[in-house]
Parts: structure tokens; sequence; C-alpha cells
């Protein structure tokens, strides 16, 4: 005979943790054995993959309980109605949620199936993308491996404040208790590799894990930062250097520098190649260990633009992409393992068209997502939004990374720039430029259904969700030019710095306090401001004008 209630806990800990040899043993045992613990564990099995994210589908509260009533076998319910309660509330789910299968692939990270669409090719090895350099030396570069660990090394205690980032391939939920028992196991959601999180409370001890309170959005609950042994699932984020590029006042090549977070000191080359010129669009990988960017090479009859990256020493330069068309706008995967970035319309009769690709940085094959450009990751790593342009006007639209589920998001047109996904990749913020078949301003866009909340009035451009909650963004307006925050409802809306004659692309710091702003088209120069003081320096390197400005994420 087995204790039912020490399977069901057993069970519960499964989803998240890995049992020792005694306890699966035990596990399976009673699986075998006992129908009772079968259907129960299937329950709560089905429940923690419907309930990954409660506020995705609208679950009303009465409906909710009976699901974890039913998986968690309570004692006050009949184990017969067990089937009944559960087959009733899922029902009810395919009403809300378009279907259960779906909602349930969403939680387990498998892609939906693929658009009809017949204009997304998937699959195709368009960018051509492999490791090289260039320059005559280019054979002898090895490429690092790509890896979504970023190994931090032990666990780092993680304090209240600080803005923490999954580092392991395993499971990690977001759970109502910091527990791994049957009463810890109504999950609030799931966080993929590289995802992010801000820590409230913590460290509590239970169960032999060390738990946090963490905000992922609207979302608040318990993850535990490590294994038993110390390895680390969450490791804190902070800010490490800020790369630059600096256009010589000589006339030579462009070069790229790093400057302390200070923005004052410790200015320094990382990267510097005469094969090379134009650099633009630096971004760092989400572990702080490689940086993206895009040059042009000096010898490309084409004169296009591809995608590079090198270590986060300057070294171990990779060419991405091979074409003769223009490739831009890198953006990495929050596991760091793929670029996604926009190829311009091979095409010469349609130069303003162009497709969404993604690629892994190391690998053969890219998969080219459609017609669209500004490509932007959620931040699951599940989506990526975009803009496409139809006509005079362009439009958000999102897709899975491996090309099916491509719809667009809102009928109402958008500035073509890149929105920003909200902490917990519910919902996209959106500006507005003012253009005749739309109005100006701000808004907020919820992915699932496609509802808008206007925000702001006045003509905007560059919005930004920070990590913490706040939404920053440039207002082009008469009225009141400038920077401003304002709170994802609307409200606390204040101006961080008064206009200086341009609009600044703004982008939140990795613990996500303060920003960077820059503008590549007018020379103004890179500013790092302090969101909630708004004190700001102004990068200015000796030996040129600073632009392209991307901030460096360190995981300790």
């Amino acid at each position: 005979m087995h204790d039912h209630r020490e399977i069901l806990e057993l069970a519960a800990a499964e989803l998240d943790f890995d049992l020792d040899g005694d306890e699966r043993d035990r596990l399976a045992g009673a699986l075998e054995t006992c129908t009772l613990c079968r259907r129960q564990v299937a329950a709560m099995r089905a429940t923690a993959t419907v309930l990954r994210r409660p506020l995705d589908i609208g679950t009303p509260g009465r409906v909710r309980d009976m699901v974890i009533g039913a998986a968690l076998g309570r004692r006050d319910r009949q184990v017969p109605g067990l089937r009944t309660l559960l087959a009733a509330s899922l029902s009810i789910l395919v009403v809300l949620g378009g279907t259960v299968a779906f909602i349930g692939m969403r939680g387990l990270g498998i892609m939906p199936a693929a658009s009809p669409s017949a204009s997304v090719p998937n699959q195709t090895a368009v960018a051509e993308p492999s490791p090289a350099a260039s320059g005559p030396d280019a054979t002898s570069v090895v490429p690092p491996s790509p890896t979504t660990n970023p190994a931090p090394g032990p666990a780092a205690a993680l304090q209240p404040g600080d803005v923490a980032a999954m580092v392991t391939d395993g499971r990690l939920v977001i759970r109502t208790l910091p527990a791994t028992g049957a009463s810890s196991a109504i999950f609030k959601s799931r966080l993929y590799p590289g995802q992010r999180v801000v820590v409230l409370e913590g460290p509590v001890d239970e169960d032999g894990y060390h738990w946090y309170r963490v905000r992922l959005g609207d979302i608040e609950g318990w993850a535990s930062a490590a294994d038993r042994d110390g390895t680390p699932w969450l490791a804190g984020v902070r800010n490490g250097v800020v790369a630059f590029v600096v256009d010589e006042d000589d006339g030579t090549a462009d070069s790229i520098h790093t400057i302390d977070a200070d923005g004052a000191t410790g200015e320094s080359v990382l990267f510097a190649d005469p094969t090379l010129w134009q650099y633009e669009q630096l971004t760092w990988a989400p572990d702080g260990r490689r940086l993206a960017f895009v040059a042009t090479p000096a010898d490309s009859p084409s004169a296009t633009t591809e995608i590079f990256t090198i270590d986060a020493d300057g070294s171990n330069l990779t060419q991405v992409t091979h074409n003769d068309v223009d490739d831009d706008s890198p953006a990495w995967s929050p596991d760091g393992i793929r670029l996604a970035l926009r190829m311009a319309e091979i095409d010469p009769a349609t130069p303003e068209d162009s497709s969404v690709v993604v690629t892994p940085v190391i690998g053969p094959a890219a998969t080219v997502l459609g017609p669209g450009a500004n490509p932007v990751w959620s931040p699951d790593g599940q989506q990526i939004a975009m803009t496409v342009t139809d006509g005079r006007s362009s439009y958000v639209w999102v897709q899975s990374p491996d090309g099916s589920g491509r719809r667009r998001v809102s009928d109402e047109p958008a500035n073509p720039a890149p929105p920003s996904w909200s902490p917990d990749g519910l919902q996209l913020v959106v500006s507005y430029g003012g253009a005749s078949l739309s109005p100006a301003g701000l808004s907020r866009i919820d992915v699932e259904s496609g509802s808008i909340t206007p925000l702001m009035g006045e003509p905007t451009s560059s919005p930004t969700w920070s990590i913490r909650g706040t939404i920053a963004f440039s207002a082009t307006g008469t009225r009141a030019p400038g920077l401003f925050t304002i709170a994802p409802d609307g409200t606390d809306l204040r101006q961080i710095l008064a206009d200086r004659g341009f609009e600044a692309v703004a982008a939140w710091s990795p613990d996500g306090r303060s920003l960077i702003l820059d503008d590549e088209h007018t020379g103004s120069p890179v500013t790092l401001l302090e969101a909630d003081s708004g004190s700001f320096v102004e990068l200015e390197s000796p030996d040129g004008s600073a632009t392209s400005a991307a901030w460096q994420p360190l995981l300790r």
C-alpha cells in the first residue's frame, strides 16, 4: 500500500524538479498499480498545462477552482466526480480559449499548427548563414558553441529588487507557494530559457530549495533559484559595459568601443577591422557573451549590409548572413541561440519590401517567416512581433519562430517601427504617428484578442517596456516633446527629459532602472539616463561621435 497524498505530492514536485531515484521508483510503482493515483496525476498534469497562464484565457474563478480541486483530489470531492468535473471545466475552457489543445500546447512550448498562408515558406536557407570571418584569415576562425546556459557558476543569492534570468534548459514555473508539494501545484506561469523576472522577496527555504517571490508582468508567485546542489536556475542580471560605434573624425574606418556603465570611465576599443565598414545596430546576446552588429564588407560587390557577431572580448568574428541583399535589424532570441533579422527583398522591382528571417547563430539553415521588418522576440521566445507594410500603412503581426501561427495582431495601422513586448509576453505597446488612417499616440494591444487600450494621445515613437513594468517613449508632438515614462494602465505619465532637438530611440538597461538614448540619423550624442532621477550622461568619444549604443547584460 502507499499513501495517495504522498504520491500526489511527488507528482507535483516532478512537474518542476528532478526526483531522486527512490522517489521516481515510488511514483512509477504507484502509477503502475493504482488506478486512483493514475487518474489524479493525469488530471494534475493536464491542469498544469491548461493553467500555465490563467490570465491568457480569462478562466472564471469558479471554473478555475473546479479544475484545481479536481486535479488535487480534494477530500471534499468524490473520486467518481473527478472525470466529470475536469471534463466539464475543460469544455468551458474550449469555449473561452479557442481549443484546449491550443492552450495546452502553448503551455508546453509546442508551436501551434502552421498557417495555411502560402506566403510563408519554412526552413528555407535563403540567408545561408554559416560561421565565417571577413579578411584573409577567415578559415582560422573557430565559432563559439551556442548554448542556452550562460553557466554563471555557483548560484549567487538574489536580493529583493533584482532582475533575474532563467539560466537552465529545464522546467521552471512560478507557483502559488514556496514548496514542491501538491498544495503549491497551482501554476501561474512557466519560465523559458533566458526569460526574466523581478525578485520581490526571499529567500525562503522549503523542501530543500531556496525560493523567491517573483513578478512577471502582472503575475506574482514563487520560483526556486537553484537545485539542491546549488546549480543555478535563476541568475541575477546587472549592467555591464556600454558598447557603441565611433565614427572616426579623420575619415578612417569605424570602430566599436566600450565604456563602463557610468558612461564616463574605462573607454576602450573593443573591435576594429578594416575589411568592414559602417558598423551599426549593435545588440548584445541575453547572456552578454556576444555582440551582434550590422556592417558592410569592404569587398562586397553589391555593397550590401550583412550581420556579424563577436565575442564579448572582441574576438571570434563570425559572419552570420551571406547574400547580395541588405540584412539588418538583428534581434537575439532570449536563449541566445538564434537571431531574427530583416532581409531586404531580392527582387529589385520591389526595393521597399522585405522579409523577417530566423537563423541559428551557428548553423546551416534559416527560416523565412514572411514579409515584415523590425522583428522583436517575445520574452519567452515563443513568438516574434514585427511590422508588415500593406499599401501605405504598417500593421503589427506576430508569428512563431518556426514560421507557423502567422497573424495580424490588430487592424489599426501603426508606425513602421519596432513594437515592444510586456514582460509577460501577453501585450505589446505600439506607437502611432497620426497618419490619416489612424490616430496619433501610444497604445497597448492584447496579443490574443487584439483589443487596443490608448495610453497617450500625442504623436509618439520608440516605445520600450521595462522588465519592471514602466513604459518609456519619445513624444514627437509640438506641445511637450521629449522622453516620457508611463504606467501600463495609462497613469503616472511624466516627462523625464525635455527635447533637445532630436527624436531619441530609447532602450532600458539590463537592470530595468536606466535608459540609453540614441539617434543614429542625426549624430546626436548617446545619452545614459536614470529613469527615476532624470540625471544623464552624454557619451562623447575623443576619437569621434558615438552612435548605436547597446548595454551589455551580465549574469551573476
